[in-house]
């Protein structure tokens, strides 16, 4: 494989390298009680910006300015083990929840499968919209990237990497490593992530003006959605569970099963086994 052409996330690498043989049947995502009733009133997840979350320094790319803003992404975690730190800073300082899902959560349920460039992909039963300022082109799409696991690492070679080639008159643009790798000091996190990009994987263009000056111009033709909202399948929040953190009191408890009793019947809750004043 020519890494600098083809990217370096893999089935290979996923499987070989960093070390796992499967998808997570289930996801979990540290947050709010406010979130999760906004979650399960709209029966949907946000997908935000990259450039607007807590990690200035993802999704760069050496060769596109702003990148990060062409890349929509929901973070999740995996396994049943809670983690403190997850709960600190992500789950309202212990007193929010854990919410955990099937990873075939969206509209449709369709089973994400592992492919041989970029890892796992699905689709969604819907239309999502992203808006450029005029003339660059805007993008609709049903396509999922993920759930993938983040690779963190300082190492060059997977930082701040070209994402268009150029060759005999075509400009071809292979993203899919951006977004896919963040430092090794956010490793703590077992990051999952599932990625909506505002442009097509593995393009290619005519190498001319309108592909240089305005298609691959963020700055001057920037990305004017800030987030999308991704509908979740009905059956999918019949196998929710949620966690109760474990600052959180009687009355945060009462809040949340109105909230399930309201929107989520099936669901499941629990408080979190972690022990803390």
């Amino acid at each position: 494989m020519n890494i600098a052409w083809e990217g370096f996330y893999t089935d290979d690498f996923m499987f070989d390298t960093m070390g796992f043989k499967e998808l997570p049947a289930k996801l979990c995502q540290y947050t709010s009680i406010e979130s999760l009733e906004k979650i399960l009133a709209s029966r949907s997840l946000r997908f935000s910006r990259l450039d607007q979350m807590n990690d200035p320094e993802e999704a760069t790319a050496a060769d596109v300015p702003l990148a990060a803003s062409s890349v929509f992404v929901s973070c999740w975690s995996a396994g049943d083990v809670e983690h403190i730190p997850m709960w600190s800073m992500y789950g309202r300082n212990f007193e929010g929840v854990r919410i955990k899902l099937p990873s075939n959560m969206f509209a449709g349920r369709e089973s994400p499968m592992v492919f041989e460039k970029g890892g796992a992909i699905g689709s969604f039963a819907g239309q999502y919209s992203i808006v450029r300022k005029a003339p660059a082109m805007s993008t609709s799409g049903c396509a999922i990237i993920g759930p993938n696991k983040i690779w963190y690492s300082d190492d060059p070679i997977y930082r701040n990497r070209n994402l268009v080639f150029r060759e005999r008159g075509t400009a071809y643009f292979n993203p899919y490593d951006l977004g896919m790798v963040k430092s090794t000091y956010w490793a703590y996190e077992e990051e999952w992530r599932f990625k909506i990009a505002a442009l097509a994987f593995e393009s290619h263009f005519p190498d001319d003006q309108y592909v240089n000056e305005v298609t691959l111009d963020l700055v001057g033709y920037p990305v004017e959605t800030n987030a999308l909202f991704i509908p979740l399948d009905h059956s999918a929040l019949d196998e929710l569970e949620v966690t109760l953190g474990p600052r959180t009191n009687a009355e945060a408890m009462k809040a949340v099963e109105l909230i399930l009793e309201k929107y989520a019947p099936r669901a499941t809750l629990t408080r979190s086994y972690i022990p803390i004043r």
